[in-house]
């Protein structure tokens, strides 16, 4: 670099002399593993500095300080069960009626953002009746939500391995239960699997077990699934049951036609020009067969009688021991002396 002048007196003459001055530069001597680590401090500084001014933005905004390490308490938390709905006595005989109350629970804890604290603490409100009474046992054992609900599962809920819960199923097939409340504990048990099953595999395994009266009139083919399965034989039970209360044919009379025919006759105006219509042709009664069922049905009540009556002496039909001919032979016969048991000879009186 030259020497710079400088000029120290603008008045003084071109004749004097001009005084330099010569400013020395160090040379900067650094190597590219020092320059690279500055420029990383340089960096981190620099983040440092742009989340401290974003902090102090945010603090001015919320008007209360950040704590990142502070403990939350419960006057923090958002939700509890005060609004549950979800009730628990203790006293079904099925052991998935407590799964299906921990279901519901933790649905509303995920929904109103209940922690586990708070859920412990509320858990009291829930239970009434003897699930209240073994809770206010065990209260002062129990220090998570987790261990509570495993203490329900353990107390309400027996567990059982797969090859019980196949028995279970195959255990009874459908009977006088109806067929949608059928459906739904059979699924309910093959749900208590450890491993998920195919639907069609549960599907066959349910139809398989449903009554012979539903699976005469609803093909394996015609469902896809189980919901399908619930719907086509609750209207199949309907229109059964429909059937069932409907009053049932009977035999006709044969004489109606014929009375209605005079009594149509008579009512015909005397004198008058009119021909009266001819009366509808009197249907005979077809004698019914003799493998027809309606004719069972047709039989008059005195052959029914005539049939049920039966003697216990002569084991003869059609009468009784005291119209028995028989018995009265032998009671004229008999009253002339009395027969000894031993020799069999009568002896007078």
């Amino acid at each position: 670099m030259p020497p710079r002048k400088v000029r120290n007196n603008d008045s003084s003459s071109e004749d004097e002399p001009v005084s330099v001055t010569e400013t020395p530069v160090a040379p900067v001597l650094m190597s590219q593993t020092q320059l690279a680590s500055l420029l990383a401090a340089f960096s981190s500084a620099q983040a440092e500095a742009n989340q401290k001014l974003v902090e102090s933005l945010l603090t001015s905004h919320s008007g209360t300080p950040p704590s990142v390490n502070s403990v939350a308490t419960p006057s923090s938390y958002s939700g509890n069960l005060v609004k549950c709905t979800s009730r628990f006595d203790g006293s079904s005989e099925y052991p998935e009626a407590v799964e299906a109350f921990i279901d519901a629970v933790e649905m509303f804890m995920n929904c109103a953002s209940v922690s586990d604290e708070m859920a412990l603490r509320g858990l009291p409100m829930l239970l009434n009746g003897q699930a209240a009474v073994w809770w206010r046992g065990i209260r002062h054992e129990v220090t998570s939500w987790s261990e509570a609900v495993k203490r329900l599962r353990s107390m309400y809920g027996i567990p059982r391995p797969p090859y019980k819960l196949y028995r279970d199923v195959f255990a009874a097939e459908q009977g006088l239960e109806r067929a949608d409340v059928f459906i739904v504990r059979v699924r309910s048990l093959l749900a208590k699997l450890p491993y998920q099953l195919p639907e069609e595999a549960r599907l066959d395994m349910i139809y398989g077990l449903l009554h012979k009266r539903i699976r005469k009139r609803l093909p394996r083919d015609a469902v896809s699934d189980i919901e399908s399965l619930i719907e086509k034989s609750r209207s199949i039970e309907e229109s059964l049951s429909e059937n069932s209360t409907s009053p049932s044919s009977s035999c006709l009379p044969t004489k109606a036609p014929l009375a209605l025919s005079e009594s149509a006759q008579q009512h015909v105006a005397p004198g008058s020009s009119s021909t009266p219509s001819p009366s509808p042709p009197v249907r005979t009664a077809r004698a019914p067969r003799a493998n027809s069922p309606r004719s069972d049905q047709c039989v008059s009540k005195s052959d029914n009688s005539d049939k049920k009556l039966f003697c216990v002496y002569c084991k003869g039909r059609g009468h009784v021991r005291d119209s028995c001919d028989k018995l009265s032979k032998r009671s004229l016969s008999t009253n002339s002396g009395t027969v000894c048991y031993n020799c069999g000879e009568k002896r007078p009186r």
